[in-house]
C-alpha cells in the first residue's frame, strides 16, 4: 500500500488497517479515532510529529505471512500475527523521532495452544532474527482481542510469541518465619490439649473445669485459623503461576474465605470471652451464666458468616476486583478493598477489646493491691483474662499493619512485615501462659480443697476428743460418787 502525502496537505496522521475477509483501508486524520475503535486484524498509525519532512510512505500488510513463519532459526520465537512492512522517504536528511502505533490480532492458524508471552518485534536483517529493540511490550485490549504497542523506527513488524515461563518459586525470610511461628503455636496448643487429656486420665480431680474452657476455646479458634492459613499459603505456593495471573483459582478462593471467616470469628470469640470475663470479674453481680457465653458465641458465628457471605457475594462479580492472586504467596483481598473487609472490622474489635482490657486490668490491679486473702485462685482467673486480652490486642495490631504493607516504601514494608509476623507469632506464647495460669489455678483450688478437708478432719478429731474427755470426766465423777457412797454405807454399818 503506497500513499503520496503531497496530495493531502492537511493530513497530520497516516496509517493503514487490514481486516481479514474485508481488505485494507487507508487511515487519515479525520477517521483515525473511528479506526482505532474498530475491529481489524492488523494496523499501523504514524504519529503527527513523525511525518515532518516525509514525502511518501510505503505500508504493506501481509495477511498470511508464510515467508516469515520460519525466518528465525536462532530463537524459539514464533510468528503470531500478520506482518506490517513500513518505509518512508523524507525531503531532508534531518533526523525526526519516529512513533508508530501498532495493532495486532493473533491469527487463528498461529494461535499457540500453550500459555505464551507476546512481543512486538521487528525482523532484524543483520542478525536474521526477531528483535524487540525500540518497541514497547504489547498490551492486550480485551474489547477487540488484540495487542497494542508502539515502535520508534520503520521496518517489518509482527507479533511473535514465546512459551510463558512460570514465576520462580521462593520463600523469603518473612514467609518462612511466619509459617514456623504459626506451626510452633499449633504444636504448643496440641501439646497443651494432650497434657490436659493425660491429666484427666491420671487424676480427674485435676482436670479442667467448665470455667477454664473459654480462654482455651478462644485460643483453639486461633489455631484453626493458623491451620487454614498454612493450608492456603501452601496451596498457592505449590500451584504453578505466571506473571499475568491475577485471578485466584478455585481451591485458593475457598481456602481464602475459610481463613477470612476464622479471622473474623477469632476476633468475635475473643471479644465475647473478654466481655464475659468483664461481667464475671468487674461487673461481678449477678454472675453471668455460661448460657450467656454460649449465646454470644452463636452470635459471633452469625456475624462472621454474614460478613464472609457479603465478601463472597461481592467477589462473585469479577468487576468489583475483591480478591487477587499474589503469586506463590496468598489469595487475598486487593489493595483497594482491604480496608472495608479487614481494616474496619479489625479496628472495631480491637477498640472494644482495648476498652475491656483497661477495665479488667484496672480492676485486677486494685484487687491485687487491696487483697488480703491468702488464696490466689481469683487472681489467677483475672491473669488468664489479661493474657487473653493481650493475645487479642497483639493479633489485632498485627493485622492492622497489613494494609500499610501495600502503601509503605519497601524498607518500611519490610519492618512492618516483621512486626506483623512477630505479633501473630506471639499467639503460641499466650496459649502457654493461659494454660499455665489455668493449671496453677486448678492446683491452688485443689490445695484449698485439701486444706479445707484437713481442717474439717482436725475439727472432727478435736470434737471427738472433747466428747471423749467429757465422757471420761463424767464417768470419773460417777465412780467417785459411787465410792463415796459405798464408804459412807460401810461406815454407818460399822457404827451400828
Amino acid at each position: 500500500m503506497f500513499q503520496q502525502l503531497s496530495g493531502y496537505p492537511n493530513v497530520s496522521t497516516l496509517g493503514a488497517t487490514f481486516r481479514r475477509g474485508t481488505g485494507g483501508h487507508v487511515v487519515n486524520a479525520s477517521d483515525v479515532g473511528d479506526v482505532t475503535q474498530s475491529n481489524f486484524s492488523a494496523a499501523a498509525i504514524i504519529n503527527n510529529e513523525a511525518l515532518n519532512g516525509v514525502t511518501s510512505l510505503n505500508m504493506l500488510i501481509i495477511d498470511k505471512p508464510t515467508t516469515y513463519e520460519n525466518i528465525d532459526n536462532s530463537t524459539n520465537k514464533t510468528l503470531a500475527s500478520s506482518v506490517i512492512v513500513m518505509s518512508a522517504w523524507r525531503d531532508s536528511s534531518a533526523s525526526v523521532p519516529m512513533n508508530i502505533s501498532l495493532y495486532f490480532q493473533v491469527l487463528e492458524e498461529y494461535r499457540p495452544n500453550i500459555r505464551a508471552d507476546y512481543f512486538c518485534s521487528f525482523y532484524d536483517t543483520t542478525q536474521s532474527k526477531w528483535n524487540e529493540s525500540g518497541c514497547t511490550k504489547p498490551r492486550h485490549n480485551p474489547t477487540f482481542d488484540r495487542y497494542e504497542c508502539s515502535c520508534n523506527h520503520l521496518t517489518s513488524f509482527a507479533l511473535i510469541w514465546l512459551p510463558k515461563l512460570p514465576l520462580t518459586r521462593h520463600l523469603n525470610a518473612q514467609d518462612i518465619a511466619s509459617l514456623v511461628f504459626q506451626s510452633i503455636s499449633i504444636c504448643c496448643f496440641l501439646a497443651i490439649m494432650i497434657h490436659a487429656v493425660l491429666i484427666r486420665i491420671r487424676d480427674s480431680k485435676m482436670s479442667l473445669q467448665t470455667y477454664d474452657l473459654p480462654p482455651l476455646i478462644s485460643c483453639g479458634i486461633t489455631m484453626i485459623l493458623f491451620v487454614f492459613y498454612i493450608a492456603l499459603a501452601m496451596t498457592v505456593y505449590t500451584k504453578e503461576t505466571y506473571d499475568d495471573e491475577k485471578q485466584c483459582f478455585l481451591s485458593s478462593s475457598v481456602l481464602m474465605f475459610f481463613v477470612y471467616f476464622f479471622l473474623i470469628f477469632m476476633f468475635c470469640v475473643k471479644t465475647s470471652v473478654a466481655y464475659f470475663n468483664y461481667l464475671r470479674f468487674v461487673h461481678l453481680f449477678p454472675q453471668p451464666s455460661y448460657r450467656r457465653l454460649f449465646i454470644m458465641l452463636v452470635i459471633s458465628f452469625l456475624i462472621s458468616i454474614t460478613w464472609v457471605a457479603f465478601a463472597a457475594g461481592f467477589n462473585s462479580n469479577s468487576l468489583f476486583h475483591i480478591t487477587q492472586l499474589y503469586p506463590y504467596k496468598l489469595c487475598w483481598f486487593t489493595r483497594d478493598v482491604i480496608y472495608y473487609f479487614l481494616t474496619i472490622p479489625v479496628c472495631l474489635f480491637l477498640l472494644i477489646n482495648i476498652v475491656i482490657f483497661i477495665f479488667v486490668a484496672y480492676h485486677v490491679l486494685n484487687h491485687i493491691r487491696n487483697s488480703t486473702s491468702p488464696h490466689h485462685s481469683y487472681d489467677r482467673m483475672k491473669q488468664c483474662v489479661l493474657f487473653l486480652l493481650l493475645s487479642c490486642a497483639t493479633q489485632g495490631i498485627g493485622w492492622l499493619l497489613g494494609p500499610f504493607l501495600t502503601i509503605a516504601t519497601p524498607d518500611a514494608a519490610n519492618v512492618l512485615g516483621w512486626f506483623f509476623i512477630i505479633f501473630n507469632g506471639l499467639e503460641g506464647l499466650w496459649v502457654i501462659f493461659i494454660y499455665l495460669v489455668v493449671r496453677l489455678q486448678r492446683i491452688d483450688e485443689q490445695k484449698r480443697l485439701i486444706a479445707v478437708s484437713e481442717l474439717k478432719k482436725t475439727q472432727r478429731s478435736k470434737s471427738a476428743s472433747h466428747k471423749y474427755r467429757k465422757s471420761f470426766e463424767e464417768d470419773n465423777e460417777w465412780d467417785n460418787y459411787g465410792i463415796t457412797r459405798e464408804t459412807g454405807i460401810k461406815y454407818r454399818n460399822t457404827r451400828n
